[in-house]
């Protein structure tokens, strides 16, 4: 039985005939395929950028390891499900799809979306057209952009410091210049304003005898017993006025010199508001008969850079000048102290236009400005922003349009210090 087994085998393979040269044509195109699929696989699946090919029901029909492990499952368990569930773990169709937006249009598509842990991702969505030119399946292909936004928004946010910078060493330099131009007559002031004084008193004694022999007289009009009086008030209110503008110089002078790196200063907050209202005093005069200004006593002092909290505050309160619509609008300044959370906080409210939600949300955002048209950069609101970060604080706003804003900045407590306690 062997041998007879042996025999039919023999015949058998004798009588299979070789395969043809289409057959082995066949065969090794068959190979390359698979060759080319292995590579073209390899090469997708070594890219980090999540790819996969969907169809016009938007099930996933291939999809790359980077996608498998974003999602967290199988490349098994991946085919067939619909991406949206995969992805976002929703119901229906993402809104602004580019997926669908491809198919539709049977171009390029792309968008950039939020996804529900907070990172950006740029979707890019290709189409594949078949023979008769219509859309067949769809390539997305999802990289997560979050560093590189964030790149571009420090890089930003450090251009606009810069800007600011340029600013205030101008403005420093032009300050100084003014200061001292205003100082010199000043100074004149100040001191005819003391000699003339002494001249009226030596003056005084010879007219006082002089009344007494020859009786009333009158100088520019004026009897001698008025003047008597009112040259005082007359010499005490130019000397008042001579140290208001040299305080008033002194006060610009602090704000625009350039910054100080320390941030280690004790700082009285009531005297950072006084000192910004002294040096908008015009500009609140021109705008608003109704400023407000009331600060806590016993306030304890915070550590930072009183210049740069100075500039915040002067800051919001233009801000919220340039917010009335009249005179009659109001601005409220506080101060106050939350001993429960350690923090000291200046308020400042008007009655002006306020601001929508919209604008709220971008207030600030670097050279996001409402006044574009008045010479507004968008760079107060951003740099005060950053100035109240440095000093581990909160800035925050509350508005209505119509109804008025109020600004709240809030500094943590360091030292229990009071601002009225001796060092």
């Amino acid at each position: 039985m062997d041998a007879e087994n042996k025999k039919k085998q023999k015949t058998k393979s004798q009588s299979r005939k070789p395969p043809s040269r289409a057959e082995r044509e066949l065969i090794e195109s068959e190979k390359r395929y698979q060759r080319l699929s292995q590579e073209f696989n390899a090469l997708l699946d070594a890219i980090p950028d999540d790819i996969i090919l969907l169809n016009r029901d938007m099930v996933v029909l291939w999809a790359n390891k980077a996608f498998a492990f974003k999602v967290r499952k199988s490349a098994d368990e991946i085919i067939g499900k619909y991406c949206y569930k995969l992805c976002c773990n929703i119901p229906t169709l993402c809104k602004s799809c580019p997926v669908d937006e491809s198919f539709k249009s049977g171009r390029e598509e792309a968008a950039r979306v939020l996804n529900s842990e907070g990172r950006i991702l740029d979707k890019r969505a290709f189409p594949i057209i078949d023979g008769s030119g219509k859309v067949k399946n769809v390539i997305e292909v999802t990289r997560d952009i979050t560093a590189g936004v964030r790149i571009e928004e420090e890089s930003r946010r450090i251009q606009s410091q810069l800007i600011h910078t340029n600013k205030m060493t101008s403005l420093g330099a032009l300050v100084s210049g003014v200061a001292h131009e205003i100082n010199n007559p000043n100074s004149f002031i100040r001191h005819n304003a003391q000699t003339l004084n002494r001249i009226w008193q030596d003056a005084l004694k010879i007219l006082g005898q002089y009344h007494h022999d020859k009786g009333n007289f009158k100088l520019a009009g004026i009897s001698f017993p008025k003047l008597q009086t009112l040259v005082p008030e007359l010499m005490d209110g130019i000397n008042e006025g001579s140290l208001r503008i040299k305080k008033f110089v002194e006060n610009l002078r602090n704000f625009a010199r350039p910054e100080i790196t320390c941030m280690n200063e004790d700082v009285n907050v009531n005297n950072v508001v006084m000192t910004s209202r002294s040096i908008l005093n015009n500009q609140i005069k021109k705008i608003t008969d109704k400023f407000y200004v009331n600060c806590c006593d016993d306030m304890p002092l915070i550590k930072g850079n009183a210049q740069k909290l100075e500039q915040v505050v002067i800051n919001i309160i233009m801000n919220a000048l340039q917010a009335l619509s009249d005179k009659k609008s109001g601005i409220k300044v506080s101060t106050s102290y939350d001993r429960q959370s350690r923090h000291v906080v200046i308020k400042v409210r008007d009655d002006g236009i306020g601001m929508s939600d919209d604008i709220m949300e971008r207030i600030t955002e670097p050279f996001f400005t409402t006044k574009s048209a008045n010479g507004g950069t968008g760079l107060g609101l951003s740099i005060s922003h950053t100035i109240i970060k440095e000093h581990n604080g909160s800035l925050t706003f509350q508005s209505k349009v119509g109804k008025g804003t109020t600004v709240c900045i809030k500094l943590p407590v360091q030292d229990t210090r009071c601002c009225n306690e001796k060092k």
